[in-house]
C-alpha cells in the first residue's frame, strides 16, 4: 500500500484546527509529520514524530502558522510525501494569537515590543585540572532559547490572556509569516509575566510582559480536539463509515447455501444478529449485504480504486467449523481473511483488502468454510463494521457503546 498524508480543515474553532492522515506506513517504520510555510517556518504537530504501528495515523494541529498556505510533510525512513497545501485563516482580534496547548482557550494580541529579545547558552562546562594551563571541558548541545514577549490586548482578550497564564501551562504564539523574521509558531512555558494598563481615559488596552522558555511537545503528545459532534465525526469519517450492530432486519443481507433469519436475543453486545442454516453439507455458507453500489447507504462513501479497505465483525456457530469475514466487491470478486476456529461463543474476524480498479462499492458479510459443514449447521453474525484503511476498528470503543445512543449518554466525567 503507498503511503499517502492528507489535511482538512475541521469545524468550529477560530481559527480552525486541521487534520492530517498520514496512511500506509508499515509497521516499524520511523516517521515526522510536520507544517511548513513558504518562508521556511517548519513546527512539529502533537503525535507527529514516532515509529509507526502499521495502521493509519490521525493528528490534529491547533498550533499552525495563520493566513498562509501551511504544506504538511510527512518524512517516512527518509522519504518526505507532501499532502495538498491548505490555510488556516484568522481575521482577529490582533494580528495572532496566544493559546492553551490544546487551542480551547486563545486571545487575540498585538505584538508590542519594537524587538524581540531571546538568548541560550551552550550548556557546556569546564573543569580545572592541576598542573594543566587548560582545562578540561564538556560540551552539550546549545540550550533552546528563551524570549522575552510584548503583547497588547484589548477587553475580553485581556481577560483570556490572564486564565491562560493563570493555568501554568504551556502556550503557544502562533502569527501569519512574514512579521519582521519572528516565527510564525512557538511552543514554551512561561517562566515569569506581567502585566499594566497602557490606555488613557476609558480605553482597555493592556500590556503583557512574558520570559518564555521555547520547549519541545510535551508527552504525550496524542492529542484530539473536537469543539462539536460535527468535529468528532469529521475526525472519524476516515476510520469507520457503518457499523450495523444492532440488525433491526435482514434487509439488504442474504445467505448463500443457508435459510437466513433474524434472532432478537444474544447478539454481540445487542439483541438481534443474522444466522444462517446451512442448506446442503459440504458446501460453504455465507452472509453477506445483497445491495452494495457507489449511493448505498450502509456503505457509506464509493470505495476508491488502490484505497485500503477493512471489514470486521463477530462470529458465531457450529463448534468445530472454520469461519472468516468475508469482503465483496462490487465486481463479485470476494476476499475472505484470516479465519477462525468456531467455539459457539461471539468471536472476532477480519479481512482487509486494496480496492482493484473498476469497483465502485463494497459489501461486507462473513463466510463458514465447505470443509466439514452439514446440513443444518448454524453461521450466526453480529457488528459488521466497515472502515477504511488496515487498522481494525472494533476494540474498545464497541466494546464500551454498541450504538450511539449509548455514547451519548455515558458519564464522560469518569473517562
Amino acid at each position: 500500500m503507498p503511503v499517502t498524508l492528507t489535511a482538512a480543515l475541521l469545524s468550529s474553532a477560530d481559527p480552525r484546527p486541521a487534520q492530517v492522515t498520514l496512511s500506509g506506513v508499515a509497521a516499524g517504520a520511523v516517521f515526522q509529520v510536520v507544517g511548513t510555510t513558504a518562508d521556511g517556518s517548519r513546527w512539529t504537530i502533537p503525535g507527529g514524530a514516532g515509529v509507526s504501528q502499521g495502521g493509519q495515523l490521525v493528528l490534529i494541529d491547533s498550533r499552525t502558522a495563520l493566513n498562509a498556505l501551511i504544506t504538511y510533510q510527512a518524512v517516512v525512513d527518509g522519504v518526505t510525501y507532501a499532502a495538498a497545501p491548505l490555510t488556516v485563516s484568522y481575521a482577529g482580534p490582533g494580528v495572532g494569537v496566544v493559546q492553551t496547548i490544546d487551542g480551547l482557550q486563545k486571545a487575540g494580541v498585538e505584538i508590542a515590543s519594537l524587538t524581540e529579545a531571546r538568548k541560550s547558552n551552550t550548556r557546556s562546562s569546564t573543569f580545572e585540572i592541576a598542573g594543566r594551563r587548560d582545562p578540561a571541558a564538556r560540551l552539550d548541545v546549545p540550550g533552546s532559547f528563551s524570549y522575552s514577549w510584548q503583547f497588547d490586548t484589548q477587553g475580553a482578550d485581556s481577560a483570556a490572556m490572564e486564565q491562560i497564564l493563570l493555568t501554568g501551562r504551556p502556550i503557544v504564539r502562533r502569527l501569519p509569516p512574514g512579521i519582521r523574521d519572528l516565527k510564525p509558531v512557538v511552543l514554551g512555558i512561561v517562566t515569569d509575566w506581567g502585566d499594566e494598563l497602557i490606555s488613557d481615559g476609558l480605553d482597555t488596552w493592556r500590556r503583557f510582559s512574558l520570559t518564555v522558555r521555547e520547549i519541545g511537545d510535551p508527552q504525550p503528545s496524542s492529542a484530539l480536539i473536537a469543539f462539536t459532534w460535527r468535529d468528532f465525526d469529521d475526525a472519524m469519517a476516515d476510520r469507520v463509515w457503518s457499523y450495523h450492530s444492532l440488525f433491526p432486519s435482514l434487509a439488504g443481507w442474504a445467505a448463500a447455501n443457508g435459510a437466513l433469519s433474524l434472532v432478537t436475543a444474544g447478539g454481540y453486545l445487542t439483541p438481534n444478529f443474522a444466522r444462517a442454516t446451512a442448506s446442503a453439507a459440504g458446501t460453504a455458507v455465507d452472509v453477506v449485504e445483497s445491495v452494495y453500489t457507489a449511493a448505498a447507504k450502509t456503505l457509506g462513501d464509493a470505495v476508491t480504486p488502490q484505497a485500503t479497505y477493512t471489514v470486521t465483525l463477530r462470529v458465531k456457530g457450529t463448534a468445530g467449523r472454520s469461519a472468516s469475514a468475508l469482503l465483496k466487491w462490487s465486481s463479485g470478486a470476494v476476499v475472505t481473511g484470516a479465519p477462525v476456529t468456531l467455539t459457539g461463543q461471539w468471536q472476532q474476524v477480519s479481512v482487509t483488502a486494496v480496492a482493484p480498479a473498476g469497483v465502485n462499492g463494497l459489501a461486507s458479510g462473513a463466510r463458514m468454510a465447505a470443509s466439514g459443514v452439514a446440513a443444518n449447521d448454524q453461521l450466526d453474525v453480529s457488528a459488521p463494521t466497515i472502515s477504511a484503511g488496515s487498522v481494525v476498528p472494533v476494540g474498545s470503543f464497541d466494546e464500551l457503546f454498541a450504538t450511539w445512543d449509548q455514547f451519548d449518554a455515558a458519564d464522560w466525567s469518569l473517562l
